[in-house]
């Protein structure tokens, strides 16, 4: 089986998403699978690297330059899947599985399964992803097309679902939902309250500091500027808030930055050492503005607050979280009335093993999910 990307980068996201998911493959379900990965041809050279220093057995394809032009390089997938002799597709994303359709009406492939982790017409309409009015005007068709002739679809969220059948009039026939799940690296055992101390006072934190950490980027959808309104508020009524802020760009005109830099240690570290940063600070920011794309979505960083035991601040209507978040009070919803103080180190160790029951691939709900996709396309 082919596992395609289009467009994507080596991230902590594709080490998870795509990387891991291809070796749990191999060894849950003993599938051969081959890694093919279409990326920039300006950073071509390094994402190779990135891309089989992770995974050997992988194909790494420079792309026709722009997203417009994404049609030509079904010519490049007809020739691997011609001489791989490959004929199921594990397509991520929209654009990947288009070019697996093509392929599927002239015979070249049997099976398409569609790994979708949001949704893409609303996407590009409400952050201007693509900058290119062309692949806007399109997306909506590009998308139908692949939730209508995949054969099976992977959804992130139920939210996502009923998505679709709002905007597509998607009738689900062979669906699952799977949540983005953790890295391997965060599958390991949780240290202990006297560990979690020295660590927190090796880095400078005192006894009685809270630390919040954002763990993302300035993009559109992550919503800063409700963060920084939000940070700004609570660092001026609290001195002993501290912040860790996990991000290699510090955003313009940030009120925090600006006022309390004394306060904010900003790092920019591999993906497999973001848990040992994130394991330290008592809650987890994940405020978000009401958009489709946030509604639906399923952030990875979820799961990765909760595995590192920190206490998750989310908006409302976050993908399937929010509901999450009140079913297992592992948080608080983000509103006026927060609550904010130290984090017991018993809460920690439960939101650690709330995301080892739901958000590792091995797990029996999404180990019998990953099978479910499978038996569809066999």
């Amino acid at each position: 089986m082919i596992f395609l990307t289009y467009n994507d980068n080596f991230s902590g996201i594709y080490k998870s998403q795509v990387v891991d998911v291809c070796k749990f493959l191999q060894k849950e379900f003993l599938l051969k699978v081959k890694l093919v990965a279409f990326v920039s041809i300006r950073n071509y050279s390094a994402q190779r690297r990135l891309i089989k220093s992770n995974y050997f057995n992988s194909i790494v394809i420079p792309m026709f330059p722009k997203v417009r032009f994404w049609k030509l390089n079904t010519i490049v997938l007809f020739l691997v899947c011609f001489f791989l002799g490959e004929r199921k597709v594990w397509a991520r994303g929209v654009f990947a599985c288009n070019m697996s359709i093509y392929l599927k009406k002239m015979k070249l492939v049997r099976y398409v399964l569609l790994d979708v982790r949001g949704a893409y017409q609303a996407e590009l309409t409400e952050y201007d992803v693509v900058e290119d009015d062309k692949v806007r005007n399109n997306i909506e068709q590009i998308e139908h097309k692949a939730l209508t002739e995949s054969n099976v679809q992977l959804a992130v969220s139920n939210k996502l679902v009923e998505w679709w059948k709002i905007k597509y009039n998607y009738t689900p026939v062979k669906y699952v939902i799977i949540p983005c799940t953790l890295s391997d690296f965060f599958n390991c055992g949780f240290i202990t309250e006297t560990e979690w101390l020295s660590k927190r006072e090796s880095l400078g934190y005192g006894k009685d500091d809270i630390v919040f950490v954002y763990s993302g980027s300035s993009a559109g959808w992550q919503s800063f500027k409700l963060v920084d309104e939000f940070l700004y508020e609570v660092f001026s009524s609290n001195i002993n808030v501290k912040l860790i802020f996990l991000s290699n760009e510090i955003p313009k005109e940030s009120k925090i930055f600006k006022a309390y830099s004394d306060r904010i240690s900003t790092k920019w570290v591999k993906p497999e050492e973001v848990r040992n940063i994130l394991i330290i600070a008592d809650y987890g920011l994940l405020i978000r503005e009401k958009s489709i794309t946030n509604q639906v979505a399923s952030p990875v960083k979820f799961a990765e607050y909760l595995a590192c035991g920190l206490q998750v601040i989310i908006s409302e209507d976050i993908g399937d979280f929010t509901d999450f978040v009140k079913d297992h009070e592992c948080g608080q919803i983000f509103n006026k009335q927060l609550k904010l103080e130290k984090v017991p180190f018993a809460q920690k160790i439960k939101n650690n093993q709330l995301a080892l029951q739901y958000f590792l691939k091995e797990v029996n709900i999404n180990k019998q999910a990953y099978k479910k996709l499978l038996d569809a396309i066999n």
